[in-house]
């Protein structure tokens, strides 16, 4: 039969077996001469009735096809050598997730080729992968409760990320015995998949980041980071055939920075998935990446940013926090297709949802709730918000700020950003820590000076010293390790005196105690005690200890600026130097958004409200 005629043929077959036959005619079109391969795909699963599921899985990956594909160039063949011969004692995982960590890197596709999968796989590789699939399923209990379109968009697609085509069962002959063998334990799959994927680390590593030789130039990389940590259990999960994809937060709702992390899917989960990760803030929008296609904004002229241009992300919000769908009203001058809604990220508005705007209408869907969001555009490629920012409530209530300059108040602020329970919790151990000292460093006889018996808000604890004696050493004994920002030792004139044998301290780590910063910190050994040689024998009156905090309370001596958003931009309410451990700021319009700000030091800062006597930040 000529080719034209087999073309034909399988057109037929299309019209008649699959549900988007537009759709897979569209994509045959698009393969150009790689129209052939794909097609032959379709004849092999078009004979015989026990092929028409994997006659449908190849519809589906041809379908959702473009988009997908890989790089080529001198530059990226380079680097792959290179990490091959300098990481060769690690792992598969290991490596293809370096491979990856080239595309994290600014300007990465420069002067590479881009390879569609639509335009260059063959159809020997395709069959080869499906047929792979379909006798491998069977052994895998574990995807006993997942549905038919589940398998098509976790299991059945052939690649990971940017990487050629790999047939899996290759790698997984070739890696079996000596590094997967120990992880294909179906019941361990089944029933524990945390562990699988959490406690059998994918990365052989003492060291937080590795060098790589990016372009000609060293960098570090930071090997645990989110991106790194997703990709190697996505790699993990191809490999045993699980599950496993990766959800994302653009752009974090109540802090800076944004987050990926690996899922896998499994129906036995109240939510549809087990997450292979430690807790997530899922507030203001999640999305989990996919193989299909998802609704995406491809047939306009308007700036859109790099996320929203992807069409292989999926909205997921409702598995991870209390939605309602917002209804946003775009004021008539603006004739803009698209909106956004942005949260506070990074010090600035950062979009992370998009909508059609339908005659002056927006509808979100699924907006997490408990979170101030504002409405945007973008002209050009500069972002220009509409509206005063609002909070969206647990009950899907919208309570704008809408500043009152009518109604002004004064504020007393302590913080420029909320304090994580985590650090109270973290210094709880230092109650009732006691302050000893000795005149000889082993402390073969000291005598207790006194106790910690509280911490502060400010994360601050304090001892009088009940002894009036002059000692050498002293030193904190905690039940358990702990971390200083700052140590001060008063002597009897209530004066801040410091040790006197500075090159002792610095080699023992002690110096970030003496800097007059919260941060960094000096740590206790391991049992919990912290020596500090004075160099001769003083008195002391008081010893006060700054214990680990954040650095986001107000110090003495800096600078800040208060700012309110006035529905179009930050304005200024006044910069002033905190002269306590307090700054205080007046002629503030009340119901307004607030925003302190250190310009002296420090990153970390977010948007708050004040309402019945309380602050809160968002």
């Amino acid at each position: 039969m000529g080719n034209k005629l087999i073309i034909l043929y399988l057109l037929l077959l299309a019209l008649s077996a699959c549900k988007q036959e537009t759709s897979l005619e569209k994509i045959l079109k698009m393969s150009g001469e790689n129209r052939i391969h794909l097609a032959k795909v379709l004849e092999h699963y078009s004979y015989l009735p026990e092929d028409s599921l994997k006659y449908k899985t190849a519809c589906f990956l041809i379908e959702n096809m473009p988009g997908h594909g890989w790089y080529e160039g001198d530059e990226l063949t380079a680097y792959k050598k290179w990490v091959d011969s300098v990481y060769a004692d690690q792992n598969f995982v290991f490596r293809a997730t370096l491979y990856e960590a080239f595309f994290q890197q600014p300007n990465a596709t420069e002067g590479l080729t881009w390879k569609e999968d639509v335009e260059h796989i063959d159809s020997s590789f395709l069959i080869s992968h499906i047929d792979f699939i379909f006798q491998r399923i069977k052994r895998c209990p574990w995807l006993e409760t997942l549905t038919f379109n589940q398998l098509c968009e976790y299991v059945f697609p052939y690649r990971v990320g940017y990487e050629p085509p790999q047939l899996f069962f290759e790698l997984q002959d070739s890696l079996y015995q000596a590094e997967i063998e120990e992880l294909l334990n179906y019941d361990d799959i089944k029933t524990d998949p945390v562990r699988i994927f959490n406690v059998k680390s994918p990365f052989r590593m003492t060291s937080l980041t590795v060098p790589l030789l990016y372009k000609g130039r060293y960098i570090d990389y930071e090997i645990a980071n989110c991106a790194s940590l997703a990709i190697a259990k996505k790699w993990r999960g191809r490999l045993l055939l699980c599950p496993v994809t990766f959800d994302i937060v653009p752009a974090y709702a109540d802090r800076s920075g944004h987050h990926r992390w690996a899922v896998m899917i499994n129906n036995n989960q109240v939510n549809g998935y087990t997450q292979l990760t430690s807790a997530i803030s899922g507030k203001g929008k999640v999305y989990r990446h996919t193989f299909s296609h998802q609704a995406y904004p491809c047939d306009t002229l308007e700036y859109v940013p790099p996320f929203f241009r992807s069409p292989f992300y999926m909205d997921v919000t409702s598995d991870y926090n209390q939605v309602r769908d917002v209804i946003i009203n775009v004021p008539d001058s603006i004739d803009n297709r698209y909106v956004y809604l942005c949260v506070f990220n990074n010090l600035h508005w950062a979009p992370v949802a998009l909508s059609k705007n339908n005659d002056g209408n927006c509808c979100f869907k699924n907006v997490g709730c408990g979170v101030v969001y504002i409405p945007a555009i973008y002209n050009g490629r500069r972002m220009q918000t509409f509206s005063f920012p609002f909070l969206l409530d647990l009950q899907g209530k919208l309570s704008y700020f809408q500043p009152d300059v009518t109604l002004q108040i004064t504020l007393r602020l302590e913080r420029k950003y909320p304090l994580k329970y985590s650090t109270r919790i973290s210094n709880q151990c230092f109650l009732s820590a006691k302050l000893e000292c000795s005149n000889t460093s082993d402390f073969r006889s000291y005598i207790c000076a006194g106790s910690f018996d509280s911490i502060s808000y400010h994360q601050e604890s304090w001892t009088d010293v009940k002894i009036q004696e002059p000692y050498r050493y002293w030193r904190i004994h905690a039940k358990d390790s702990f971390a200083i920002g700052e140590y001060i030792l008063l002597d009897m004139n209530r004066t801040r005196i410091f040790p006197d044998d500075q090159r002792q301290n610095l080699i023992a780590n002690c110096s970030n105690a003496f800097d007059n910063k919260p941060l960094p910190y000096v740590y206790s050994d391991k049992s919990g005690i912290l020596t500090i040689d004075m160099g001769k024998k003083v008195t002391l009156s008081k010893v006060e200890c700054l214990l680990r905090n954040d650095g986001n309370f107000i110090y003495p001596g800096h600078w800040y600026e208060l700012n309110y958003f006035d529905g179009i931009e930050w304005r200024s309410l006044g910069i002033k130097e905190a002269k306590g451990d307090y700054v205080e700021f007046a002629g503030i319009p009340s119901n307004a958004l607030l925003w302190l700000r250190d310009l002296t030091e420090g990153r970390e800062e977010r948007i708050f409200t004040y309402n019945d006597g309380e602050i809160s930040f968002w």
